[in-house]
């Protein structure tokens, strides 16, 4: 139990009596008046959207009650804050059936249907459905929204003295501009020469993440971007 109280890992006493997904995309076509062919929009492949579904918590037979793993399975979709970085987000997850992995995912829904129950009113037996959705590689990371870091820009030695010649040109047409205007001003006429003007600007900006310790289930995070 990690110490957010969220659980490492979560296990289903019985398989869930099925499992099943779907992949979808973002494509229309488009109405066009008089063609029997219409222009199709293909513009995104979207996620999988995993279910385990009727899957049980069973606790009777043992004389148990399954209120605690109910709440650890609800806890597996907590968001988390990361106190020293400020940065929030939910746990992902890897799915596994066996040696099977589905993939890593966050989990969207949990349907809890209590079958049995004790004398003071505490589930005994339950089957859940549980919908997830798929996490792309990139999302996963430590806990370091990259979208947040500083972008700083650098120069490269190699161009400084072009880039230099070019500040100079830019400096000179400026102050022939202001000669101009200020002659312009008081009724003096002038004659100035134009030259080339340009600039370089380079940048880059950089993050790192690794996945957590994943594992329905391990965890790792989800960033924001």
């Amino acid at each position: 139990m990690s110490s957010e109280g969220i659980p490492d890992e979560w296990y289903f006493i019985t398989p869930p009596q099925n499992v099943s997904w779907s992949k979808d995309s973002n494509s229309s076509e488009i109405d066009t008046y008089g063609t029997n062919n219409p222009y199709l929009s293909y513009g995104t492949t979207k996620l999988r959207k995993l279910t385990l579904g009727g899957a049980m918590i069973e606790g009777f037979s043992d004389g148990k009650n399954i209120e605690g793993n109910i709440l650890d399975l609800e806890a597996c979709m907590r968001m988390v804050l990361e106190e020293e970085t400020g940065y929030t987000s939910p746990y992902c997850w890897k799915v596994f059936a066996g040696d099977k992995c589905y993939g890593t995912y966050i989990i969207t829904g949990v349907s809890v249907n209590e079958q049995m129950r004790d004398m003071s009113g505490l589930a005994t037996r339950a089957t859940v459905d549980v919908s997830l959705t798929q996490v792309p590689s990139y999302q996963v990371s430590s806990g370091i929204d990259i979208t947040a870091q500083v972008i700083q820009g650098s120069g490269d030695e190699k161009y400084a003295d072009q880039v230099d010649k070019l500040n100079g040109k830019n400096d000179a047409a400026d102050q022939d501009k202001k000669v101009a205007d200020a002659n312009k001003a008081n009724g003096t006429p002038s004659n100035s020469g134009g030259g080339d003007t340009g600039g370089s600007n380079t940048g880059g900006a950089s993050g790192s993440g690794g996945g957590g310790s994943e594992n329905l289930i391990g965890n790792g995070a989800l960033g924001n971007y």
